[in-house]
């Protein structure tokens, strides 16, 4: 133990002078610009994000069944956010696609589009 606190000792006046050289050449800031990995801007508030948290909870309480109200709640909220999943996906995946498809192939008949999305009735402000 004596030698580990010897070494820290000596190391310290060291890596404070190595500090204040870079801070006085602000080399320490380029070297830590140039080492910083390039990492995509993740937005956490997404569905994806939701939908994992809400598996691994759901997961969770499957292998290690809850023992308490609290736990129990927690499985609940995990099913009704599963719930929620499920019908997102299959709202985006299947009903939306069927009305694309119909909406293209209309197009493609030489029909006219315009009623197929209704934004007055669903977003009254935006127009």
């Amino acid at each position: 133990m004596a030698a580990k606190t010897a070494a820290k000792s000596k190391r310290t006046p060291r890596r404070q002078r190595g500090r204040a050289a870079d801070q006085a050449t602000g080399a320490g800031t380029e070297a830590r610009a140039r080492r910083k990995p390039n990492l995509p801007d993740w937005k956490w508030r997404t569905f994806p994000v939701f939908a994992a948290f809400v598996a691994g909870l759901l997961v969770d309480s499957v292998f290690n069944p809850p023992a308490s109200s609290a736990g129990t709640a927690l499985r609940i909220v995990a099913l009704l956010g599963t719930g929620y999943v499920l019908a997102h996906l299959f709202v985006t995946n299947v009903i939306v696609a069927r009305r694309i498809k119909a909406r293209d192939k209309a197009l493609a008949a030489g029909g006219d589009a315009t009623e197929d999305w209704v934004d007055e009735v669903v977003h009254p402000d935006e127009r």
